[in-house]
């Protein structure tokens, strides 16, 4: 398929008198470009997902995708064979532009300088010969590069007694790469601390830090946690990639979720406790991020108080805490209630003075929200009242609790099930999908991941507060179930099974984790 089918001929002469003005001032831009910025071809907010072994048996740079199609730049346009032949391996249309040779070379040179391959290999030399520290440095910016291209969410290098592993956590599943040798690991070390402004002396203290890369157009910022360990340092780089992982609520809870009205309603009150809770890389940054993204930031005042902070909000105030200074999270909600809020984001409760000063805020005026480690809804609850969290302030503020965990989604190259199993599981009516494997998966079947979710909402009645009040104090809580708005984890399974977001396989396997076993 061909661009100019896709343009009106007004769109194409904009794009062209644009393409002319960049090329006199010197910048090179083609018209799918110039089409994507005025908004012509509609841009995916999530980065395309491809192999390098596609992109160099075609020879083809994909720079963007939409639900129907992949657009890509090419040295020259694929016949109608190759074309056909893509297109059945992306499941998607093709929209192709032409570029110059010159322009292609360079371009396709940045994507293969992060071939797993180049940087396997070059791992393997490092190992067995001495290198300078340029080309220690190069090497690390291509692990970098890799890992935010292919939404790796963190990067271990864990230390033993002759080497060190490199692994990647992807779509929430840790897997060993490359072994490194005790000197190039060493040399990483040095490298991220010097990066990140951690002391290079001291290496018998945990050290946290932080820095941003330039990846490609994107600036990506990296969470580094660096810990001693008995063979060595262990180091965990987070990547922390604005444009793939700051969400909006819609994308988390579309319009045809089940809770989609009420998470919309109770989550936007004036006043009140909201909380998201799940274990480590849940995404419940994700989830108060997509909140506060949708809330009115240019009419209402909100803070944050993190530890630390992941991602850049526009328009928020967002405070990080230095427990070396005193700024801690009480002195910080101090200074907070002093400055007139509207909202308050406190990022994590950990301890009890955080939860009275969560609930004594969201019990003056103000809405909270905040995120704790527990499994479900009902342990949240559990928890804040076991750390002597005010129960009637609780009980007449709290908006709702979302737990959560992430499960793995299945691909496009997904295919109809027709096995019962899923079908029986679920009490549904569709036989749901099974995951294939293709080359924008790597084969794994699975692409990215979506939120398993556990959600509780309290009306605002007084009755029901009441109730609810009461069933605390008495530690009865489960038995005001029916009262309060509620959609469990396995009801979530449902709705992700029935939408063909996920294979029976992922999700009864986290299931049974959470102690579902079947479902009457």
């Amino acid at each position: 398929m061909n661009i100019n089918k896709i343009l009106t001929p007004k769109q194409i002469e904009i794009c062209k008198e644009e393409k002319s003005y960049y090329q006199r001032i010197g910048i090179k831009k083609n018209i799918l470009q110039i089409a994507i910025e005025h908004n012509f071809i509609k841009k995916k907010e999530k980065k395309a997902q491809y192999s390098l072994e596609l992109l160099k048996k075609y020879e083809i740079i994909i720079i963007n995708e939409d639900e129907k199609n992949f657009y890509i730049e090419c040295k020259e346009l694929l016949g109608p064979n190759r074309l056909k032949e893509l297109e059945s391996q992306l499941h998607k249309k093709i929209i192709q532009h032409s570029i110059p040779v010159r322009e292609f070379n360079e371009k396709f040179d940045v994507i293969l300088s992060i071939d797993p391959d180049i940087i396997e290999k070059k791992i393997r030399q490092f190992n067995a010969f001495d290198s300078d520290d340029t080309e220690i440095l190069e090497l690390l910016r291509m692990i970098l590069k890799h890992g935010v291209r292919n939404n790796i969410s963190d990067i271990h290098i864990n230390a033993y007694e002759e080497f060190s592993w490199l692994r990647y956590r992807e779509n929430g599943k840790i897997n060993a790469k490359y072994l490194l040798n005790k000197d190039l690991a060493d040399r990483f070390s040095l490298i991220l601390k010097e990066k990140a402004r951690i002391d290079l002396i001291d290496v018998k203290s945990p050290k946290s830090g932080g820095f941003t890369e330039n990846i490609g157009i994107d600036n990506v910022d990296f969470r580094i946690e660096i810990a001693p360990s008995h063979f060595g340092e262990n180091i965990v780089i987070r990547i922390l990639d604005k444009s793939n992982n700051l969400k909006s609520l819609e994308q988390l809870f579309p319009k045809d979720h089940p809770m989609s009205e009420h998470i919309f309603r109770y989550i936007n009150q004036k006043n009140g406790f909201f909380l998201a809770v799940g274990p480590t890389g849940s995404g419940k940054t994700t989830t108060l991020n997509a909140i506060l993204t949708q809330r009115d930031r240019l009419h209402e005042v909100i803070y944050t108080i993190e530890d630390p902070i992941e991602y850049k909000i526009d328009f928020i105030t967002q405070y990080q805490v230095n427990e070396a200074v005193g700024f801690n999270f009480d002195t910080a909600m101090k200074s907070i209630m002093r400055q007139d809020p509207d909202v308050i984001v406190i990022g994590e409760m950990r301890d009890k003075l955080s939860i009275e000063i969560a609930l004594k805020a969201s019990h003056s005026g103000h809405m909270v929200y905040s995120t704790l480690h527990t499994t479900n809804s009902y342990m949240a609850l559990e928890r804040i009242r076991d750390e002597g969290g005010d129960l009637f302030i609780l009980a007449y503020s709290l908006s709702g609790v979302i737990a959560q965990r992430l499960v793995s989604k299945l691909c496009s190259c997904k295919i109809k099930s027709t096995d019962e199993i899923g079908k029986k599981y679920f009490k549904s009516n569709d036989f749901g999908y099974n995951k294939r494997g293709c080359i924008k998966c790597n084969f794994s079947g699975y692409n990215s991941r979506v939120l398993l979710t556990d959600i509780v909402f309290i009306p605002p009645d007084m009755k029901t507060r009441y109730t609810f009040y009461m069933a605390l104090k008495n530690s009865t809580v489960l038995q005001a179930w029916d009262q309060l708005i509620t959609f469990s984890y396995y009801q979530s399974a449902q709705y992700l099974f029935e939408q063909g977001l996920c294979d029976y396989e992922s999700l009864s396997s986290e299931l049974f984790s959470l102690g579902y076993v079947d479902e009457d």
